[in-house]
């Protein structure tokens, strides 16, 4: 599985893994804050609720959880309200209105910054319905046919129950019905999708379209409820077993999951590829 999460939003979520002593760093610094009152700082329990909301956030940046813009959000918020009380009861600058304008500025090119990031195909606000079924990463070759009959290479990033998103050199107008094809661990899918949107290149986002797939027939979606189910297991062997196991005992881990998925497809009828 491939991530296309960039350097900088990584940074951001390693700030928030680590809130507690960079904030108190970034007070002393901004604020001008001695240390004596760094302690006063560190026993207030609002510091504590917002140093454990902080690292969560962090968590979920780093995971590019779906929920993860949300609260960054709101740790932000939180974040300028505790600034405006740390500069007014700790900081000794002559310049305390300056410090805090200053500070919120920071959060909000940060919080800018962040939103470009995280408009990925898999962690996208705005389109609910990409949101209503898992989705999980991965790279496989696709192909789109066109109403004109016109071929287009693609590859899959990201696929769920309801849809897919697609990296693409060229573009397809939103609302275009396509014909999608696809193989993913020997389960074939020929199906027809909807563009509901597409995206330009940037350095977290490919180029490439969302596609909605249409009604599926029977067989169609027996073979995508294979893929998906091979996919969430993959995904969940990953999420729990990748600091625990060496290399060759993940990988056994794996093919049992492949070899329980071949005999299962088989006895479906299933094409095999």
């Amino acid at each position: 599985m491939k991530s296309y999460t960039s350097k900088f939003l990584k940074s951001v979520a390693v700030f928030y893994l680590g809130f507690p002593v960079f904030y108190i760093f970034l007070c002393a610094l901004l604020f001008d804050v001695p240390a004596k009152n760094c302690l006063g700082i560190l026993l207030a329990p609002g510091f504590y609720i917002l140093s454990i909301f902080a690292i969560i956030v962090g968590y979920a940046l780093w995971e590019m959880r779906r929920w993860a813009w949300y609260g960054f959000i709101v740790a932000n918020i939180l974040i300028a309200y505790e600034n405006a009380v740390v500069v007014n009861e700790f900081g000794e600058t002559h310049h305390k209105a300056l410090a805090f304008v200053a500070s919120v500025l920071l959060l909000l090119l940060v919080s800018l910054r962040v939103s470009k990031e995280i408009r990925v195909p898999y962690f996208f606000p705005k389109i609910r319905w990409w949101e209503s079924n898992p989705r999980y990463r991965l790279a496989a070759p696709a192909k789109l046919v066109r109403k004109d009959g016109v071929t287009i290479e693609g590859q899959i990033l990201d696929l769920s129950n309801t849809g897919c998103f697609i990296k693409l050199r060229g573009e397809l107008p939103q609302d275009e019905v396509v014909g999608l094809s696809f193989s993913i661990f020997g389960c074939s899918v020929d199906c027809q999708g909807v563009v509901v949107w597409q995206t330009q290149s940037t350095v977290t986002n490919p180029k490439g379209i969302g596609v909605k797939f249409l009604p599926l027939f029977r067989p169609q979606r027996r073979a995508l409820r294979q893929i998906v189910e091979r996919l969430r297991k993959i995904a969940r062997l990953y999420r729990r077993s990748r600091y625990l196991l060496n290399q060759d005992e993940f990988m056994r881990r794996l093919q049992e999951i492949e070899t329980k998925g071949a005999v299962k497809r088989t006895r479906m009828g299933l094409k095999i590829v």
